[in-house]
């Protein structure tokens, strides 16, 4: 174990797999909570950092220490650890975290670091990555997984690892001794995330009012992906419904096709009578569109999801309110 390890990188899951793995190694002898130290380098004292780094550790061979949102460390921060990394004490592990998408090539602590070989980084995974580690920890916890319902796991979550790991969670749970987990078992339990708020969302979007919208959004507690997927498959439907409706397809037929219960179809036709189609076909477009700029981090998920139901709810000029802001 190298004596400073600067771990960097978006993946927010990845990164504190590291630092768990790194005091399982360090700490697993016992006595923890008297040589684990957490600081913040927004309010950090620098000296008192490198005065613990230094002290014996209580009754333990080694120590940890760790500091979080390293990139705001102050240049002058910075020079004090570098004179620490050329002789750190051998009973410390010093941690640097720093969440960040960006390269971190101007901080002088890093450049230092990465020449000795003391950084990990924990970027976003590959598709291929991403359905390996799915497959992993499915079958960790005993579980199979489908092709398909890789994909719709992946698509459902946005691949944010902390995401997709608690869904899988969900969905193991739900499935419970079924050896393995298929498309359905994934769209079933993705839309228990509150079928009733989603429905209710999608009714307000349909009916241009933003008002409810915001307020339904507001109690949906989970991540923007997720929200942003129910949605697209609930407009999915609606316009598929549209042409099964043109066709004048059987209702029995209609259930079969959509793949939905029967007793959801008069929720679905009432739901349908909301959008045109040229509409229905416009939403799905900024769908795509707020799905690529969530994916590509262009912008804030929250933004990007909030200025989704704006636009969605836009008619005409206007925005109908049915309850005063």
């Amino acid at each position: 174990m190298n004596p400073v390890v600067y771990i960097y990188g978006e993946e927010d899951y990845l990164i504190e797999d590291a630092l768990r793995s790194i005091k399982d190694e360090v700490l697993g002898g016992g006595f923890e909570s008297l040589n684990y130290h957490v600081y913040d380098s927004v309010s950090i004292d620098v000296e008192q950092v490198l005065t613990t780094a230094m002290t014996m550790p209580a009754m333990s061979p080694r120590r940890v220490i760790v500091v979080r949102n390293a990139t705001s460390l102050k240049p002058a921060q910075e020079r004090e650890f570098l004179k620490y990394i050329e002789n750190p004490s051998p009973s410390t592990v010093l941690v640097f975290l720093a969440h960040t998408r960006k390269a971190i090539s101007g901080s002088s602590l890093f450049n230092s670091l990465r020449e000795k070989g003391w950084v990990r980084g924990c970027r976003g995974l590959s598709h291929d990555r991403l359905f390996a580690w799915i497959r992993g920890e499915a079958r960790r916890q005993g579980k199979g997984i489908t092709v398909p319902a890789l994909r719709m796991l992946a698509e459902m979550t946005g691949g944010r690892l902390r995401d997709v790991k608690g869904e899988l969670d969900k969905i193991i749970t739900f499935v419970g001794d079924k050896k393995e987990i298929d498309v359905r078992d994934v769209e079933i339990c993705g839309l228990q995330c509150g079928e009733e708020s989603i429905f209710g969302l999608a009714d307000a979007i349909g009916s241009r009012d933003v008002t409810k919208a915001f307020r339904i959004l507001g109690r949906i507690d989970e991540p923007p992906p997720k929200v942003l997927w129910a949605i697209s498959r609930q407009l999915r439907l609606l316009l598929k419904l549209k042409t099964l409706l043109r066709k004048k397809t059987p209702s029995r037929e209609m259930t079969r096709l959509l793949g939905i219960q029967p007793r959801h179809l008069d929720g679905y036709l009432k739901r349908v009578r909301l959008f045109s189609e040229e509409e229905l076909l416009r939403a799905v477009e900024k769908l795509y569109r707020a799905d690529r700029e969530i994916k590509t981090g262009t912008h804030p998920q929250g933004l990007v999801l909030s200025r989704l139901i704006m636009d969605l709810s836009y008619r005409g000029g206007t925005f109908h309110t049915r309850d005063p802001l």
